[in-house]
């Protein structure tokens, strides 16, 4: 009945202990003190007489003599310490200050404490990796080896091998790679090399040791906590250790010395930018057109109850017109057009509708300068675009004057305010808009005598259907639509339209 009681509580008291054990609070000193970089082995203990002593020294100095990542320390002279106390030796290595007396004497951190019983044709090893100065257990493995009678017994090299993996597991069980050992701006080492496998390319995790919960009953360390503070990316590999180059942390920390290197990871897999395999860069600058196309001209003369009837009629035309978009940037764009037709012109009286006798041969002349401003920005000039632009166009009619049929020379120029825009259609097909609003105008009519003109309206429309047949090469179809107005003092009027449609070839650069 006692002994379960004090088993129940032993127990109780240890989970006790384990939830009210101060714990670190996280700060670099944390990091400095826990490095488990050095490292040395006490005398196996077992119950065969020291069998395994001699043998188990020698598995452990031949695996870590190829690890590289700790500092093996021998423990010479340890009889000076252990032989003063009249324990067994299994007992004194169990004991705490034993342990703290061992680091202080031969500036070792971490003790490799080893036990071996023989369990009929088995062996059961336990390998416990301690952390000297506080006396805990950081890390255990145990493995049972079956002596299967063979000639080289147990020291055949199938208990060579089963230390050997034995090792490997508790090494993995550390609960850190390595240690941040230099920090120079965002260039750092770290004590990792190719004795580990490292490579360049690869990603390392930095963390801050938070806290350490230790058992003070069991001598365990329960827990290890933890802090991310960032990762940082290989770049040159030596034999012990490595360099890299920090390459993001947590928000309000810093990569400092004595952090620890967690995890690494694969190599980011490189996003390599799209590039053409051929063909030429797509055109940003601009465009050049040239059209020639067909059409009509009408024109109305109107005047006041006390003159002669005026005259309306319209004909056939023939046009040509050159006009470009360049591009300044991916907003700022200029516009330029020069074009001109000739036509024939018979007019109407229109009081009587009769037809004159006369018909004449007209043409017409304009040009067109504007500056614009995109609403969206462009890429290339293939991207869908609307624009504003503000400008001055000038258009000049030209007739062989009769005065008996009001016809003469005009002409009218306007500052302009416009908006226009190229938008998608189907695949390689698209569409352009534009229309042009005279906003200040004046004109002239000299020779008809109806005195000094006042232009009451300037409008041009355009639409356009395009297909492009290469990064260069665009086909459109325009259709044009020009309407003009002069009113003069005593009710007299001139109105006149052109309307085309004009096949062309546009050429993008």
């Amino acid at each position: 009945m006692g002994s379960t009681f004090q088993k129940i509580n032993f127990a109780f008291l240890s989970f006790l202990f384990a939830s009210i054990s101060p714990s670190a609070i996280a700060s670099p000193e944390n990091d400095r003190i826990y490095q488990l970089d050095s490292l040395a082995w006490l005398k196996p203990s077992d119950n065969m007489d020291g069998v395994f002593s001699d043998y188990l020294e020698e598995q452990f100095g031949r695996y870590f003599s190829s690890q590289g990542r700790f500092l093996v320390k021998p423990l010479k002279g340890l009889s000076e310490i252990l032989g003063k106390s009249t324990a067994k030796y299994p007992e004194l290595v169990q004991q705490t200050e034993i342990l703290k007396k061992i680091s202080r004497k031969y500036q070792v951190e971490d003790l490799l404490r080893s036990r071996v019983t023989k369990e009929g044709d088995s062996y059961h090893f336990e390998i416990e990796w301690v952390y000297a100065p506080k006396g805990d257990v950081v890390a255990r493995v145990d493995f049972r080896y079956l002596d299967e009678g063979r000639e080289s017994g147990v020291r055949g090299e199938g208990l060579s091998l089963a230390i050997s993996k034995g090792l490997e597991e508790l090494v993995s069980k550390l609960p850190f790679l390595g240690s941040v050992t230099g920090v120079e701006d965002r260039s750092i080492t770290i004590s990792l090399g190719n004795n580990v496998g490292i490579k360049p390319g690869q990603l390392v995790t930095i963390y801050t040791l938070q806290s350490v919960k230790r058992h003070p009953l069991l001598h365990t360390v329960e827990e290890w906590r933890w802090q991310p503070v960032g990762r940082a990316q290989v770049e040159q590999v030596e034999p012990t250790l490595s360099f890299a180059k920090v390459i993001e942390t947590e928000p309000n920390m810093n990569v400092v010395r004595d952090q620890k290197i967690r995890e690494i990871l694969a190599a980011p897999v490189e996003k390599k930018e799209r590039t053409q395999s051929s063909g030429p860069e797509l055109p940003k600058s601009g465009w050049i057109a040239g059209n020639l196309g067909a059409g009509t001209y009408s024109r109305e003369v109107g005047t006041s109850s006390t003159t002669t009837a005026g005259r309306g009629g319209s004909g056939l035309l023939g046009n040509f017109e050159l006009d470009s978009q360049i591009w300044l940037n991916s907003r700022y764009l200029t516009q330029a057009t020069l074009g001109g037709a000739i036509f024939n012109y018979t007019p109407t009286n229109l009081s009587t509708g009769v037809a004159q006798s006369n018909s004449y041969n007209g043409t017409e002349t304009h040009f067109r300068l504007a500056v614009g401003y995109s609403l969206v920005p462009m890429k290339s000039v293939f991207d869908p675009i609307a624009w504003i632009h503000l400008g001055y166009r000038y258009n000049q009619t030209s007739f062989a004057t009769n005065l008996s049929d009001f016809v003469s020379n005009t002409s009218l120029g306007s500052v302009i305010l416009g908006v226009g825009g190229e938008f998608p259609v189907l695949r390689n097909w698209s569409a352009q808009l534009g229309m042009d609003l005279g906003v200040v105008r004046s004109g002239t009519a000299v020779d008809l005598g109806f005195g000094d003109a006042s232009p009451t309206s300037d409008l041009t429309l355009r639409g356009s259907i395009l297909y492009r047949w290469s990064d260069r090469l665009t086909l459109r179809t325009q259709i044009m639509l020009h309407s003009e107005n002069l009113a003069f003092p005593n009710g007299e009027s001139i109105t006149q339209k052109l309307f085309s449609v004009s096949p062309s070839i546009m050429y993008y650069f």
